[in-house]
């Protein structure tokens, strides 16, 4: 995928059968709709495939807000100790340092598209599927400057 500005400098943006995606962790996969250096560094935008039952530790990201938009199926959310449920057509507004997690709650997979303000994560999520899981709990979040907690959200009961 490329993105080309016009003499407008509005940004025209590789079509979705165009995107990369690859491997994150436990069966998730992710494509990197606009890259930061295509902006400025003035926000990033992923899409994530999410297998059933499956979302990321509990983590907060100083550095930065994260915006979700619920493409398909149904989410958890847990944002600062408040937990709620999720449709397509949702959007959530996780500010910076807040401690948030998701977890796809089945039975399908689903999709997500993530916003982070400003951008420069893009090199964080590919790492992340070349790293075994035990690391990722063990520090891999923190020397990224993505601070991971460890728990993770039920997407059962």
């Amino acid at each position: 995928m490329s993105t080309e500005f016009s003499k407008s400098k509005v940004a025209i943006v590789g079509r979705g059968e165009d995107l990369n995606w690859f491997d994150t962790m436990l069966g998730e996969q992710m494509a990197i709709r606009v890259h930061s250096r295509d902006v400025g560094g003035a926000f990033t935008i992923i899409e994530a495939r999410v297998p059933p039952f499956i979302g990321p530790p509990l983590h907060y990201h100083e550095d930065r807000e994260e915006i979700f938009e619920v493409l398909e199926g149904r989410f958890r959310f847990h944002c600062e100790g408040e937990e709620f449920e999720v449709a397509p057509g949702t959007s959530v507004v996780v500010p910076r340092n807040s401690v948030h997690g998701w977890v796809n709650l089945g039975p399908g997979a689903a999709r997500l598209l993530f916003t982070f303000v400003p951008g420069r994560i893009d090199e964080f999520f590919p790492q992340i599927g070349q790293t075994p899981p035990e690391a990722i709990l063990l520090g891999f979040w923190i020397l990224n400057s993505e601070l991971g907690l460890g728990k993770r959200l039920k997407g059962k009961g």
